[in-house]
């Protein structure tokens, strides 16, 4: 099974980036950054749990090998890239000095969330350089989620039965934030950011209905639920408006707990229906240029997109929009010069990797076959 490109991913990606962007630049009071953070937790679990599947379609194997390698080349340059950078104008106080080993440490080791969370480092990171929290949970979970889903696909677990798996870990991350906030009374309003918002168990979940998107309903991969098929506009839509009653209702305890859940469930039927309706102008316009542009320098954007609105807040004394229409100008000039001289150098580096390895395969087995 090959997956054909599909650019109105790159414009969700890229309506996430700007949820997150606007929240930061000082409209979090209006704009919901949280939800964007979400929306990229999802969209990853599609996507690459959707990869994972049509390469098992087509080889009946995962090559876990060239899984890592393939996310590891894909987030580590432009991360090293931004934390070389971030920490060497933060030696040289640009915008402060704040910055220490520990977090650095926190960091290259993939534990920042939690060591912010116990006050491990505290800030201890170069100032905007917070938002790699979400980059721990991503990598946390990713270390084991190919893991159990080759082992569920060689046990030949159904798709309905994977899904019933996943979902029952959902629903367990959900009970797990009702206990830390209701039993455990963890602190729904932080200096930083709730556990149950910043920390990888409470937050697995959020990726994981992506998976589950990826596995049991997927237009990409060539599923039709009839159901689906004949709601999809009106499922669509009232996911819409469950996804706005998250945003409005903002009872804490709701919003720490069911919240998670209840995005994730709304995004379901939302991804769906842009997938499954490519020439429909609702979906279709998920593909114009500007918004493909800004999905594919997402990543990069998101890593310093906080760093250089920090910098800009310290030495600019202009108003607001004038930092934030900056801040977005110098954003997109760095991060598309990081995909021009790191990210696609990185691409074709673990293609030729790849390549590589498929020929070495390739000539073990004609020597091996019988003659």
């Amino acid at each position: 099974m090959k997956l054909n490109y599909l650019p109105r991913l790159d414009g969700i990606r890229a309506l996430a980036f700007a949820l997150v962007f606007l929240s930061h630049v000082g409209l979090g009071e209006l704009v919901p950054g949280g939800m964007g953070v979400t929306i990229f937790f999802f969209l990853s679990g599609y996507l690459i749990t959707s990869l994972l599947r049509a390469e098992w379609s087509e080889t009946q194997h995962i090559s876990l090998p060239g899984f890592y390698l393939r996310r590891c080349f894909r987030i580590l340059p432009p991360l090293y890239l931004v934390i070389a950078i971030t920490f060497l104008l933060d030696y040289v106080h640009i915008p402060v000095h704040q910055a220490a080993g520990m977090g650095l440490t926190s960091i290259l080791l993939y534990f920042y969330n939690y060591a912010a969370l116990t006050h491990l480092v505290s800030p201890g990171i170069p100032a905007g350089l917070e938002v790699v929290w979400s980059l721990m949970i991503e990598e946390h979970f990713y270390l084991l989620f190919p893991l159990i889903y080759l082992f569920l696909l060689k046990r030949s677990v159904s798709k309905r039965s994977t899904v019933s798996i996943l979902l029952s870990a959902c629903v367990a991350a959900l009970c797990w934030r009702t206990i830390l906030v209701f039993l455990f009374h963890t602190s729904l309003v932080s200096a930083s950011m709730p556990w149950t918002y910043m920390a990888t168990d409470a937050r697995f979940d959020s990726i994981l209905w992506g998976c589950i998107l990826a596995i049991g309903a997927n237009p990409w991969c060539g599923d039709k639920v009839a159901f689906v098929e004949r709601h999809r506009g009106i499922l669509a839509a009232a996911g819409l408006l469950l996804l706005l009653g998250t945003v409005v209702f903002r009872e804490p305890h709701f919003r720490e707990t069911l919240r998670y859940t209840l995005q994730g469930i709304a995004l379901l039927p939302i991804f769906y229906y842009v997938v499954s309706t490519p020439q429909k102008w609702q979906a279709k316009w998920l593909a114009w240029g500007l918004l493909r542009w800004i999905g594919l320098v997402s990543y990069t954007m998101y890593l310093s997109h906080f760093v250089i609105i920090s910098i800009l807040r310290g030495y600019m004394t202009g108003h607001p929009v004038v930092i934030a229409l900056c801040a977005a100008l110098l954003c997109g000039l760095f991060s598309e010069a990081v995909r021009r001289s790191v990210e696609i150098p990185a691409r074709r580096f673990v293609k030729r990797i790849s390549e590589h390895r498929a020929g070495v395969v390739a000539k073990r087995e004609l020597e091996t076959a019988p003659r």
